[in-house]
């Protein structure tokens, strides 16, 4: 096929063949939490924490800093690890749609104004701080609402 682009099989996350790597921050600032409103799937419209992919060669703190830069224009350092996640996401007919593996950090904003709102980029519809307890009022993803029962924290 002359001078088209073939997509190699195995970078297809949609109905994948082996589970992918995703990465996540969790960034707190006066007791509420940063989260984006995501634009595409899995999960559209929902509301969760920055993050994305990890890249072939990243390292997983290296890959939620620049996904959360990415999304929210804040430069972070991650701190420490908050959880790891399994998302498995399984069509009407029982077939693993999505698969990922989600390591998940509490980041610091290292530059930039504290008090800055953030801004939504890249691939996030929106993106704001939420206090803890206005959580509930938020279409949250599955897999962010287990991580936050497994941390104990605002849910």
């Amino acid at each position: 096929m002359a001078g088209k682009k073939e997509k190699n099989f195995f970078e297809f996350r949609h109905y994948p063949v082996f589970p992918h790597i995703g990465v996540g921050v969790l960034l707190i600032r006066n007791n509420q939490l940063l989260l984006v409103k995501r634009k595409y799937n899995p999960d559209a419209g929902y509301w969760s924490i920055p993050g994305g992919h990890l890249d072939l060669g990243e390292r997983v703190e290296t890959a939620a800093e620049r996904e959360a830069f990415e999304e929210t224009g804040f430069k972070v350092k991650v701190s420490k690890l908050a959880g790891i996640i399994d998302k498995i996401m399984y069509d009407d007919d029982g077939k693993i749609e999505y698969h990922y593996v989600l390591l998940n950090y509490f980041v610091e904003q290292i530059e930039g104004d504290p008090n800055q709102p953030p801004s939504a980029a890249d691939d996030a519809l929106d993106a704001k701080f939420v206090p803890f307890d206005e959580l509930k009022n938020y279409t949250l993803t599955k897999s962010l609402i287990e991580l936050l029962i497994q941390l104990k924290i605002g849910y």
